[in-house]
């Protein structure tokens, strides 16, 4: 008898059979295999239906129906089968990779330390297709893994998540030591004690010297405001999204002015690593200025596209972890190793600067660039978000709608 209370790979394993029903409500695109191997595992049945504003008694009603139709035998029944997932981690693109293989080698030369750990680690999940909404239905604290890594400005710190799960206690932070200075410097440690922030995906400006013609090069992050920039940046995005850890800067320092005139300035929006092959070559489709992780930067080929580390700092997009309150100890050795020297050197080796105090940071230039816990924690960050989102889609769209009619 399905509850409600299974993740979605746990229904997808039931009966494949089951998945047309979901198909019919427009959830479908959950049950691919790559979006199973991505959120399945720590993705609620009641959560997602009520992120989707679907009756979760009539709908869960209809599945079990259609199990008692084809009398399937319940050997094992899945409400019993809850398997907790002990860590979960979503990190940048340019981390996930050597990160999950470092951590798969530690955990297979310490099985006997680790025999059951249930985990999972993924690139930062696509905005599409997100766990991170469905983070706003979850009312369970149980349906979150003990411990959690998560990238960018995301459902974590929204109202709904802060609410029911941080304001109240349910996480506290891991650093058994003094966390190096060289993001600390911005005060990056939560005073709260809630967020455990273990580094940083550090944003930095790519200037096309052959496309900058007698335009000053860019020094600042506010120089992007400029107008003779128009239409000639790209940034991380596509369709209707655009990266937040950007946004949410500007509109600390300028407001939405800042956003409507960035609007009028981004020619289009992209992952990191087709603006690096754009900046890497001279077609049509690239632009003069690149916003891009400072990873993804030491991957540029043309000599022409010169790193701006902005005066002002590069935007230090957070990459953090969650613990839950209680499970410290039962997890300490794994912490440990995730806060670790090695892991720490891991990180600086992929240009995502280390909180251990014992690792070098010398390679990443000063100063960083933290929107900072007071206005994470006084505003709505959210419906923020959201706002920023329409006021910037306001003028962007407008602005296509006129390039394609030119054309």
């Amino acid at each position: 008898m399905i509850t409600g209370n299974e993740n979605l790979l746990q229904i997808a394993e039931t009966d494949a059979d089951l998945i047309p029903l979901f198909e019919k409500q427009g959830l479908g695109s959950y049950f691919k295999t790559d979006n199973l191997k991505k959120i399945g595992k720590f993705t609620k049945l009641n959560s997602l239906l009520k992120s989707k504003n679907i009756q979760a008694a009539l709908f869960i009603e209809s599945l079990n129906q259609h199990l008692n139709h084809q009398k399937v035998k319940d050997t094992s029944d899945i409400s019993t089968i809850q398997h907790s997932l002990h860590f979960a981690a979503m990190l940048p693109c340019g981390l996930r990779n050597p990160y999950k293989e470092y951590f798969e080698s530690y955990i297979q030369n310490h099985t006997e330390e680790y025999p059951d750990l249930n985990y999972l680690i993924e690139g930062n999940v696509n905005h599409e297709l997100s766990y991170y909404p469905i983070l706003d239905s979850i009312e369970n604290e149980e349906e979150l893994p003990d411990i959690i890594i998560a990238s960018d400005v995301n459902n974590f710190f929204h109202r709904p998540f802060t609410e029911k799960f941080i304001d109240k206690g349910y996480f506290k932070t891991y650093t058994p030591y003094q966390p190096n200075e060289y993001l600390e410097k911005t005060h990056y440690a939560d005073p709260r004690g809630n967020f455990t922030m273990i580094t940083a995906n550090m944003l930095i400006i790519v200037v096309d010297q052959t496309r900058l013609g007698d335009r000053k090069k860019p020094e600042k992050w506010e120089d992007l405001l400029n107008p003779a920039f128009e239409n000639d940046i790209i940034m991380r995005g596509e369709d209707d999204f655009f990266c937040n850890a950007v946004m949410l800067p500007f509109f600390k320092d300028k407001g939405f002015d800042a956003v409507r005139i960035l609007a009028n300035n981004i020619k289009s929006g992209m992952h990191p690593a087709e603006m690096v092959k754009l900046a890497s070559n001279h077609k049509k489709e690239g632009a003069c200025i690149y916003i891009m992780p400072y990873f993804f930067a030491q991957r540029l080929k043309n000599p022409n596209a010169h790193v701006v580390w902005p005066s002002d700092g590069a935007i230090v997009s957070p990459v953090f972890m969650l613990v839950k309150k209680g499970k410290e100890q039962k997890h300490k050795a794994l912490l440990d190793f995730l806060i670790g020297k090695e892991t720490g050197e891991l990180m600086v080796n992929r240009y995502f600067p280390s909180i251990h105090p014992e690792v070098s940071n010398n390679d990443f230039p000063a100063p960083a660039k933290w929107l900072g816990w007071d206005f994470l924690n006084q505003n709505d960050i959210g419906q923020l978000k959201e706002d920023i989102r329409t006021e910037f889609m306001k003028v962007w769209s407008k602005k296509q709608a006129v390039i394609l009619n030119e054309q």
